[in-house]
């Protein structure tokens, strides 16, 4: 592995518990380099999550013209 490599995956590592924090999922302190993920309700998650898979489905079909004869 390349040091550039590894270099973007740290960063890539970053991104995400950035993401995470501002979602109020995570505690993440870069300065300190600590990550704390908080407990998750799965139940929520699908609920919540459902809805865009269902759209982005409806999406994909409606941009392969999919159902149209």
């Amino acid at each position: 592995m390349t040091w550039n490599l590894a270099r973007g995956l740290v960063y890539l590592a970053c991104l995400a518990a950035s993401g995470l924090a501002m979602a109020g999922l995570a505690e993440f302190d870069l300065a300190m380099g600590t990550f704390d993920l908080k407990p998750l309700n799965l139940y929520a998650l699908a609920g919540a999550g459902g809805g865009g898979v269902f759209s982005a489905l409806a999406w994909l079909a409606l941009l392969r013209s999919w159902g149209r004869r």
